[in-house]
């Protein structure tokens, strides 16, 4: 068995590169795979096309996490809390993370454009929840100074193409946006990325070069996401300069007396 085989690279000889570039984006793209096929992917829709919405907030800083983590996430969230930390963040909470818990990796750029990578934690997986919560809220506050958005605006996802379906959902997810899709457009889209899922984790010797890497991928639906979200905002400000009350200059008539 190859070191890239195998469950658990940290008991051999995976190099960083290795477990940055393979291991961490396999892992999320089969993640992805396995919750589309058991109906479970946070971006699906009931049976009315309604897609529930769930941003997952960066303990670090405050904002909603981008789509290559904010998605696996979510599919592993179950009944934790809708924010998570890393081992810095828990620490400067005063607590630390209860022995034999497993993070979730990310991958990061460093200064020098190499890639590392880390772990984020649920509150609920350390000793002291609630002064984890309380720290992350206050990056939150800070991240978002007019309040967590909650855009008064539905969204709808008319495209099956992948980039673009996940586009809206993750706009959806940072605005507070509501989102439907036509559950026939999602059983197309479900088709459509099914070759990029598999391509991420075939071997690297099956591996089709020209196609998007799930890195790569989700940072142009991250693209896509903030230009809806753009356009849903200047939207949304037109419309209240629309209704705003004109200033009235003009100067009050006078009266004969």
């Amino acid at each position: 068995m190859s070191s890239l085989d195998t469950k658990n690279p940290f008991n051999n000889s995976v190099s960083e590169k290795q477990f940055n570039g393979f291991f961490v984006p396999n892992h999320n793209a089969k993640l992805i795979r396995d919750a589309i096929e058991n109906g479970s992917a946070p971006f699906l829709p009931d049976e009315n096309g309604n897609v529930k919405t769930n941003p997952i907030f960066n303990g670090n800083t405050g904002f909603c996490l981008n789509a290559k983590d904010l998605i696996p996430l979510q599919i592993i969230q179950g009944e934790n809390s809708n924010m998570v930390a890393t081992y810095k963040t828990v620490q400067n909470a005063g607590t630390r993370v209860k022995d034999a818990e497993k993070g979730f990796f990310y991958n990061f750029q460093r200064e020098d454009k190499t890639v590392g990578t880390s772990q984020f934690f649920f509150p609920e997986q350390t000793e002291n929840p609630e002064v984890v919560k309380e720290t992350i809220l206050k990056n939150i506050s800070k991240a978002y100074k007019n309040g967590i958005p909650n855009l008064n605006k539905t969204i709808e996802i008319t495209s099956a193409e992948p980039e673009d379906y996940l586009g809206s959902y993750v706009a959806a997810c940072k605005s507070g946006a509501t989102l439907k899709v036509n559950p026939e457009i999602a059983e197309e889209f479900k088709e459509n990325i099914a070759p990029l899922l598999n391509n991420q984790t075939a071997k690297l010797e099956n591996k089709n070069q020209e196609m998007d890497t799930l890195g790569l991928f989700m940072f142009k639906v991250d693209q896509k996401a903030n230009v809806i979200n753009k356009e849903l905002f200047a939207e949304v400000k037109r419309e209240h300069q629309d209704f705003k009350p004109k200033q009235n200059n003009r100067k009050p008539m006078e009266f004969e007396q």
